[in-house]
């Protein structure tokens, strides 16, 4: 059995799956390859039978994916979203965690800052919890000295007096095990 294609064979699959007219120049300026490398892959993927080369003219060679190729970049395709859906998962269980841990502690109000995708999902998180009393707030990081990926828990000490913990997402997914 071969070996799977490597993510610069893939992405030179992939673009010349949507340009097929497209040289090896503009495909090594597009993918940011170096020209020498995009020739090199080309001519393995040609040897694994992954694309077919035809030669339209003296200077003019046309890429075109084979049914193995198309076969190996849907079958990649498919592996990369799986991997990023269980990533998702696993930020989506890992922020809840931080957040039940907290409301065991006797926090209940969150604030989360940010307007990317990380902070989509801490909201999604919030608000998948079936804890009826924690509330959380949405701040946009404009006019704020925390990072986009910061999430404040607004607590209150035995004597009434609030305060604020800054849990920095990112950090705290990655020394969770997670690659982000």
């Amino acid at each position: 059995m071969e070996s799977s294609i490597t993510e610069k064979e893939f992405a030179i699959i992939s673009e010349l799956s949507s340009n097929n007219s497209s040289n090896q120049r503009t495909v090594s300026k597009k993918l940011g390859i170096s020209l020498g490398l995009t020739n090199l892959i080309i001519k393995r993927l040609v040897k694994m039978g992954y694309i077919k080369a035809k030669q339209l003219n003296r200077r003019k060679i046309q890429y075109i994916l084979t049914p193995k190729g198309f076969s190996e970049k849907a079958r990649k395709s498919y592996n990369y979203t799986l991997r990023t859906i269980n990533s998702l998962t696993l930020m989506r269980e890992k922020i809840q965690n931080l957040a039940i841990l907290k409301y065991k502690a006797g926090i209940r109000n969150f604030t989360i800052v940010g307007d990317n995708e990380l902070a989509d999902l801490a909201e999604m998180s919030l608000k998948k919890l079936s804890l009826n009393d924690v509330k959380y707030i949405r701040e946009s990081k404009n006019g704020r000295e925390h990072d986009a990926s910061t999430l404040i828990l607004n607590t209150k000490n035995q004597n009434g007096k609030s305060g604020k913990n800054l849990v920095n997402l990112i950090s705290y997914l990655t020394e969770s095990g997670l690659k982000i």
